[in-house]
């Protein structure tokens, strides 16, 4: 047996129930060796309040939903699925820091076998709720009449078969998950596949998780989104025929008229600035007898305009937090997996426990964050937020009234191309927060 102390992340030991025998398992949760004491109670401090938010905002989120009918539309029951799976998710990160500091695993056999269980269940219904929302947008946005066709009771059936679905394809994981004993009387927890001369279990398992589970919902996610930016963007000639000047002095200068008609289209720079963008509000035009409309946005455009730049950064936000925050992960699952096809003999592993830490923690982190953008910058969740903490329990929760918003689940009547059009624009401009 070679010296293995350069890396505390795989240790030596025998496996005489799959049929390994000697090999190096990795270490996941635990880590040996010399530890610096900060970055223990770093990890342990970031996992602790990752759980403490969570665990609060996706609460919150649920009882939103449960309280409140006018709440249960279908974009909101994705939207309790996707806290359900957040929740589950975020339920492991108490075990994941004790093993931090204890670095030898004493939870147990069983708890070996389900928290990573759990850990693959809910954050593949996690990936797979945020792409059903993105494809619900996707018909209530993209494709005309510009209303989602499903109800609510549809919703939730589909949201459930997720659970039913991947719960059933990942019961493998508690058979392959398990408590071994190592050199040195140490114990992980890790993940041994069956050995076989005719299955490669680990390339069947690995690469479908990693291409099908994970890769394939993020696909689809930044395809429809992208397809939402498209059409929400390609609105913004609505907004620039509400600023041409057509005074007859005014139509002279075609720089003028262009800079006009500039004010009120979008860019990358409204997209990404926190701030509002202020549009100008004169209407030195309006009074012209030779010009038709002013060549400035009125106060009730600027508001609607803004409305619409703050859409557009909602959804942006959407597809970077799903790719920032799951690809570590993904990529940390498909090193361990080169790892393990390695001889005894090759010890230059990929990984090292902490690369596989500090990706679970983004991943966690993601279980703060879709309650954010998904509830928080709501309108209708802020308010119903509001009166809870506010203790005001006998007045009805005060939602924006939904006119034609894209993901109320109504099916309104409209048979005109023009008024569904109109009807994607005004819903798009009045009321974002129901997209988002």
């Amino acid at each position: 047996m070679e010296d293995n102390s350069w890396n505390s992340s795989y240790v030596f030991g025998i496996d005489n129930e799959s049929g390994w025998g000697e090999r190096y398992f990795f270490t996941y949760f635990s880590e040996f060796g010399e530890r610096i004491l900060t970055a223990v109670v770093a990890e342990v401090t970031i996992l602790t309040t990752i759980f403490l938010v969570s665990v609060f905002a996706n609460v919150a989120i649920a009882v939103c939903v449960f309280r409140f009918p006018d709440m249960r539309t279908v974009t909101n029951c994705f939207v309790l699925n996707l806290a359900a799976a957040d929740l589950l998710f975020a339920l492991s990160i108490p075990a994941v820091a004790y093993t931090r500091v204890v670095p030898s695993w004493k939870l147990g056999d069983i708890a070996c076998r389900f928290i990573p269980y759990t850990q693959f269940v809910s954050g593949i219904v996690l990936l797979w709720t945020l792409c059903l929302i993105s494809m619900d947008r996707y018909r209530c946005i993209v494709v005309p009449p510009y209303r989602s066709k499903i109800k609510p009771k549809q919703a939730s059936i589909c949201a459930a078969s997720t659970w039913i679905l991947t719960s059933v394809v990942f019961i493998p994981v508690t058979f392959w998950f398990r408590q071994v004993e190592v050199e040195n009387n140490k114990t992980v927890c890790t993940l041994v596949f069956p050995k076989s001369e005719k299955i490669n279990y680990s390339f069947c398992f690995v690469i479908p998780l990693v291409l099908i589970a994970c890769l394939l919902p993020m696909v689809m996610l930044v395809y429809h989104y992208q397809r939402i930016f498209q059409k929400i963007l390609s609105t913004r000639s609505t907004w620039a025929a509400s600023c041409v000047v057509v005074s007859t002095t005014d139509m002279k200068g075609a720089t003028n008229r262009d800079q006009m008609r500039r004010q009120s289209e979008l860019s990358i720079t409204d997209i990404l600035a926190p701030w509002p963008r202020k549009f100008s509000t004169n209407s030195q035009f309006s009074g012209s007898p030779n010009g038709g409309r002013h060549g400035s946005l009125s106060h009730h455009e600027e508001l609607r305009l803004n409305k619409h730049i703050r859409v557009v950064r909602v959804l942006f936000l959407n597809v970077l937090v799903v790719l920032l925050m799951w690809l570590p992960i993904t990529t940390m699952m498909f090193l361990i997996f080169l790892d393990g096809r390695r001889a005894n003999e090759d010890t230059n592993f990929f990984m090292r426990s902490h690369y596989f830490i500090i990706s679970l923690i983004i991943a966690f982190l993601n279980t703060v964050v879709n309650p954010l953008l998904y509830g928080v910058l709501s309108d209708n969740f802020r308010s119903c937020l509001l009166r809870m903490w506010c203790l005001q329990q006998n007045e009805d929760c005060k939602l924006t009234k939904e006119n034609v918003t894209p993901t109320s689940g109504r099916n309104l009547g409209g048979s005109s191309k023009n008024s569904r059009k109109q009807s994607y624009v005004n819903s798009i401009s009045e009321s974002p927060n129901d997209i988002v």
